[in-house]
Formats: structure tokens, C-alpha cells, sequence
């Protein structure tokens, strides 16, 4: 068996055949011999010349193919071809090739390397394809993967602003509004250092997946519930704040960054809309691969079908939208006197 795949590999077509020769040379793809040992072409096909404008007879020694390639698919085309070649591999290449009008093509190049009978590499025998429409529709397609993840990114980004940046916004509105007292020096600083990291977070949730997500739920909660109770305390609104201690396990990322806006656009809405005396937040995980919110109040509730049908519901598309993005369901129920907005999300366990 040994012996008759070696001699197998050994086979040279035969080119003085005048079918076989006319075969070869009617064909779309361009056949090539190259001699291993002087490194010269003994074949080309005509069709090289309708391809890349180089005569048949310009093709001499393999220095030819090397200075045909564009350079900056030269040495990683030219390496792995010489080493396979070696080996005694069969391989391909893609590459751009140099036309005689100074201009480039995509090539596809299939080998079959030829051995003598001591195994040794003895020649090279393949087809070269143009493939450059496909290149194009290729390139096609990755531009407009490209474009789809930057409007991705801009709706992203809008949807960032409008619940982060935005809440804090209504939230010092709010303040200066619906206040009292008039506002010192310190108390607008610390506002606007508010709204400043925000924005910084707004910047970082969009160009690093390097987000940390906090160590218990107690830490996640903490930052949200000392700047809402400030306003809330401010606006005469009692807030529940109901949290496991510790994570069973702990949301990704994208989740944290996720439930957080949500959180933040849910209080922000009721702050803004709903004219609630009392709000509870409860935050917990039924089941290890869970994990539960419940934002309710005692305000003057909505008609959810009604917001939905009129186009006027950004707010809860874009909600639902970014939890749908990481696994997450989200569910709106209103009426007088009661609004529960609950977020079913699915953890994943390591």
C-alpha cells in the first residue's frame, strides 16, 4: 500500500498530450509547474497573460512569483509555501498578485506538492484562480458588519446618555426645582461632580469591556441608594430599599452595566412622573441563576398598552431593549395608585 501511494505521488501529468493540454489551457484556472530543485518554472498556463498581463515567457524562475506579490502579502505567503513544500504538504494561498499594469488582484493558489522516490520534494504542480469578486463581496460584507457595529455603538451611547446622564440631570433639576432652601456652593460642586462621572461612565461602559463588577450586591446597591435617598428625602418620598448581602452568582459585565441604568431610569421615571409617596426597591436571587428587581410605588400609575400604542414610550423600549440584550425579560404592570416594573435576568454559573 505504502508503495503504491508513493508512486501515486511520483505521477507527472503528461503534457505532451495534445487533449489533455488543451484541457488544461481552456480552463479558468491558470495551471503551473515549478522544478523544486532549480526553482524554475517548466509550465505555465496561457490564460496567466489574460489574467495579470505577464507573458507566458516572463514567468522564469520562482524570484518571479516572490517579486509578483504584493509586499505586504509577500513574506508570510512565500514562508509558509516554502515550508509546506519541504514537508511535503499540499496547502493554498490567497494573496494579492501584481498585474503588469501596476495594479493588484486577489489570487487563490492550490498546490500539490510532487516527490521523488526517496520522498524528497521534486516538484510543484497547481492551479492559481482569480478570485477577486469574491474578495469583494467579502470586503462587502465586512463593511457592512463594520457599519452595524457603530450604529449598534451610537444607539448604545444614546441609550447611555439618555438613562444615565439624563436621570442625573432630572435628578438636580429636581433638587433646584422642588427644593426648599437654596442651594450653597458645595451642594452645586457636588452636583456637577455627579453629572461629571456619569459621563465618564457613560464613556468607559463604551469603549472598555474592562468593567468591574462589584464583590456583594450590598456594594452594588449602596452608591445608588445614598444618591436617590438624598432626593427622595428632599421630595418627601419614602424609599424601600430591600438587597441580598452577598451575590450566589454574580452578573457579567454587560448585566451590571445593564440592570444599573435600569435601575437609575426606573427611579429617575418616578421622580419625574408618577408624584409616588412611596417607593420600594428590591433587588434579590430566588435561584442561583437568577436574579430578581422589583421597582414599586404609590403613585398615579400609567396605562401601559396605551404608552406603548402611542409611541411614547421610549423610556420602557429602551429598557427593554438593553435587559433583552443581556438575557434579561422585563415586565411593566399600572394602575392607580401602584406601578410594579419587574426584570427576570439570567445568570450564568461559572
Amino acid at each position: 500500500m505504502v508503495d503504491t501511494l508513493t508512486r501515486l505521488r511520483t505521477l507527472e501529468p503528461d503534457t505532451d498530450n495534445d487533449l489533455y493540454q488543451t484541457l488544461l489551457e481552456s480552463t479558468l484556472a491558470i495551471p503551473f509547474r515549478i522544478d523544486w530543485a532549480s526553482k524554475k518554472y517548466t509550465y505555465a498556463g496561457p490564460q496567466i497573460e489574460s489574467l495579470l498581463g505577464w507573458s507566458v515567457q516572463s514567468w522564469q524562475t520562482v524570484d518571479d512569483w516572490v517579486a509578483r506579490i504584493h509586499p505586504d502579502d509577500r513574506e508570510r505567503t512565500v514562508t509558509r509555501c516554502v515550508e509546506l513544500s519541504i514537508a511535503g504538504v499540499d496547502h493554498e494561498a490567497e494573496y494579492r498578485a501584481l498585474t503588469s499594469d501596476n495594479s493588484f488582484i486577489w489570487v487563490r493558489e492550490v498546490v500539490h506538492v510532487l516527490s521523488d522516490e526517496y520522498g524528497q520534494t521534486s516538484a510543484l504542480i497547481g492551479f492559481t484562480f482569480d478570485i477577486s469578486e469574491q474578495k469583494k463581496k467579502e470586503q462587502m460584507l465586512e463593511e457592512q458588519k463594520l457599519s452595524n457595529v457603530r450604529l449598534q455603538e451610537r444607539l448604545s451611547l444614546t441609550h447611555d446618555l439618555h438613562d444615565g446622564l439624563g436621570g442625573a440631570l432630572v435628578h438636580m433639576i429636581a433638587l433646584v426645582e422642588q427644593g426648599n432652601e437654596v442651594l450653597a456652593k458645595p451642594q452645586v460642586l457636588s452636583m456637577l461632580k455627579l453629572i461629571r462621572n456619569d459621563l465618564r461612565l457613560t464613556i468607559d461602559t463604551n469603549t472598555s469591556t474592562q468593567v468591574r463588577v462589584p464583590e456583594s450586591l450590598k456594594d452594588w446597591v449602596a452608591p445608588l441608594r445614598h444618591r436617590f435617598n438624598n432626593l427622595f428625602d428632599v421630595l418627601g418620598i419614602t424609599c424601600h430599599w430591600q438587597f441580598a448581602q452577598n451575590w450566589r452568582t454574580p452578573p457579567n459585565a454587560y448585566q451590571y452595566l445593564a440592570m444599573s441604568r435600569l435601575i437609575e431610569e426606573a427611579l429617575t421615571n418616578v421622580i419625574k412622573h408618577s408624584k409616588a409617596r412611596l417607593v420600594r426597591l428590591c433587588l434579590v436571587q430566588p435561584e442561583p441563576d437568577e436574579l430578581v428587581l422589583e421597582i414599586e410605588d404609590d403613585g398615579i400609575g400609567f396605562d401601559v398598552p396605551a404608552v406603548k400604542a402611542s409611541g411614547l414610550g421610549i423610556g420602557m423600549r429602551s429598557m427593554a431593549v438593553r435587559i433583552a440584550r443581556v438575557g434579561g425579560v422585563l415586565d411593566i404592570d399600572s394602575q392607580p395608585g401602584r406601578t410594579l416594573l419587574t426584570v427576570r435576568l439570567a445568570l450564568s454559573q461559572a
